[in-house]
């Protein structure tokens, strides 16, 4: 959020690096496409939470829409208004278009690059495949893995039907190959092969933390588990999916097993034919992720990309059971928008009201401007104490603090940043030039009260005290 604002305004990072390829982030780093979309937006409309959140709702229509022309063009029409009505319905979707969590462009991205590919017929369609296939390895990290499996399935499908030739093939990579080489130059930083690369108009950047630890194949078996509890249930964020209701609410389980069976028979019947079918493209982007979630530990977000073919074998599986009994086709439907109708009920009624600003540290960022704007904390060292994980981002983005204002006495190890100018982010012992925010819960608050200090209670979060 404050790196988009950064380089709207100074061409650089939150640190002073000139447009990174990727993001430092808090150390282990960021893919960067939704930091430059925020950006130009911010440069249009300004800096606010709702310009940032703008990205996550056009790329969920954009979802929508590509969910109804792959399924319309190459199944049909009856299909994909039924995956399109499953798409908008389920806690999934519904959740991902609301925040501005950038892995989310990952959905998207990769299906328009598969439908794109799907529907090439020129030389200048292999090269639009190709750029946005390149574009969706800046949309999250785990493109590393999932992409480059979809992609070598896909072309070997592909050249068995005669419908791709080897032309086409270099005129798809040429260009994805060119947009994915900074992302290439960085993983050979980052493995210590060649040093960063900072320059006036690009960095290429050594992280603290590099994320290819991550991929642990020991947990296989754990984390094959645990992708079918992310796939049909919830994982340990609850602004993924919550668990009354599951990602794709639990009536969907039967329906995507039946669903993927009819699918697997329609691959087997039509295998001989050499015809394009759009189930083996949907069994390739499953596989794709699936092995991608149980290499690494998975989580709703992190395999968003899978629920295109999870949603269309949920549409498949109605149609199955459905066949020509329309009471059963509109039954189901029903109870579909039944249950969208009370999860919308509990995620504005229920989950809306309840306390969960500490996720996303809109306490403390209020604190912040309160502070600022009064005078009789002028002079003062400002400790957050809110309880935020790395709290400084919260100062930055209340005060709209530019990078080199952020570089000023800055105290900052591996990117944990202890503090700069006149706020630091950790305890040490009680100072009366010190104004605190903590929260209220807190067990600093108790000491602070007996050594005198006046506490203001700034919402049901955190208070502030400081000494009069």
């Amino acid at each position: 959020m404050h790196d988009a604002y950064c380089i709207a305004n100074y061409g650089t990072d939150r640190y002073g690096n000139s447009n990174p390829v990727y993001m430092i982030n808090y150390g282990g780093g960021q893919r960067a496409l939704y930091t430059y979309l925020a950006a130009i937006l911010i440069k249009v409309f300004g800096y606010s939470l709702t310009v940032i959140r703008i990205p996550a709702l056009v790329f969920s229509i954009i979802y929508l829409i590509f969910a109804f022309l792959i399924t319309r063009d190459f199944k049909n029409k009856k299909l994909a208004v039924l995956v399109e009505l499953i798409a908008v319905i389920v806690p999934w979707h519904f959740m991902q278009s609301r925040w501005g969590l950038d892995c989310n462009l990952m959905s998207a991205m990769v299906l328009v690059s598969l439908y794109v590919l799907l529907r090439a017929k020129t030389k200048k369609a292999y090269v639009l495949a190709g750029v946005l296939f390149g574009l969706s390895f800046y949309a999250y990290a785990l493109s590393y893995i999932t992409i480059p499996i979809i992609i070598v399935l896909l072309i070997a499908y592909l050249l068995y039907i005669k419908k791709i030739k080897i032309l086409d093939i270099v005129c798809l990579f040429i260009p994805m190959v060119i947009i994915v080489l900074p992302l290439f130059i960085n993983v050979l930083i980052n493995i210590g092969i060649i040093p960063e690369i900072k320059l006036s108009w690009i960095s290429i950047l050594k992280l603290d933390i590099f994320r290819i630890d991550e991929v642990n194949l020991s947990q296989i078996g754990h984390n094959f588990v645990q992708m079918f509890k992310c796939m049909f249930g919830y994982d340990y964020n609850d602004f993924n999916a919550f668990p009354v209701f599951g990602a794709l609410y639990y009536i969907s389980i039967p329906l995507t097993i039946l669903g993927f069976v009819v699918s697997i028979k329609s691959i087997i019947q039509s295998w001989k034919n050499k015809q394009l079918n759009l189930d083996v493209v949907m069994l390739i982007n499953f596989v794709a992720v699936f092995i991608c979630g149980i290499v690494v530990e998975p989580a709703v977000y992190r395999i968003n990309a899978i629920f295109i073919s999870l949603i269309y074998y949920i549409a498949l599986g109605i149609c199955s059971m459905a066949k020509d009994r329309k009471y059963v086709l509109y039954g189901t439907i029903a109870l579909y928008i039944i249950m969208f109708i009370t999860f919308l009920t509990y995620y504005f009624c229920i989950y809306g009201r309840k306390n969960t600003n500490l996720s996303f540290n809109y306490s403390t960022i209020s604190a912040v401007e309160y502070i600022e704007s009064n005078d009789k904390f002028d002079g003062k060292t400002i400790d957050i104490l809110s309880g935020a994980i790395q709290p400084y981002i919260y100062t930055l983005i209340a005060n709209k603090t530019s990078p080199e204002e952020f570089a000023e006495n800055r105290v900052m190890i591996k990117s944990v940043v202890y503090g700069y100018g006149k706020y630091v982010f950790y305890y040490d012992d009680i100072n009366e030039n010190v104004v605190y925010v903590i929260r209220n819960n807190g067990k600093i608050k108790q000491n602070l009260l007996d050594a005198g200090f006046t506490m203001e209670k700034f919402d049901e979060n955190i208070c502030i005290m400081y000494k009069e």
